[in-house]
């Protein structure tokens, strides 16, 4: 029997996919042999764009845009505050102490320092792209 972290080792899905995949009951730790199974079937269709296209094509426009936006960051707490500073009203302003004191309490644990760290490059990230779509506007 594998392990799904010893089978994430030697597969192109994630960890982070196959312990979701875990968590709803799909597969099973250790893998048995049905989930190796489906495994398999899984890594032939993983990324193929004609599935991502047919999957994203059932989603609105407004919410294709905000799920491509924010798809590379892995962890809820990081989308909320992406989504936080995107969407503030121009002229308006989020001290970041509030947007840590926010997560700490909506997700219930506190933030270390490299997190903290991670918060002002997503806050940096979020002043660029809003800065691209003004200039995008104005021309």
């Amino acid at each position: 029997m594998i392990s799904i972290n010893d089978y994430a080792k030697v597969t192109p899905i994630p960890k982070r996919t196959l312990s979701y995949l875990h968590r709803m009951g799909i597969i099973e730790d250790p893998l048995r042999q049905a989930d190796l199974t489906s495994l398999h079937f899984f890594e032939q269709i993983w990324g193929n764009k004609e599935l991502l296209r047919a999957q994203l094509s059932r989603l609105s426009i407004k919410a294709r845009f905000s799920f491509l936006r924010t798809a590379d960051l892995p962890s809820k707490w990081e989308r909320y505050a992406y989504s936080r500073y995107y969407n503030l009203q121009p002229g308006k302003e989020l001290p970041m102490r509030t947007v840590i004191e926010e997560i700490q309490t909506t997700f219930q644990f506190l933030l270390k320092k490299q997190q903290i760290l991670r918060l002002y490059q997503i806050r940096n990230r979020v002043q660029v792209v809003r800065h691209r779509e003004k200039n995008a506007a104005n021309n």
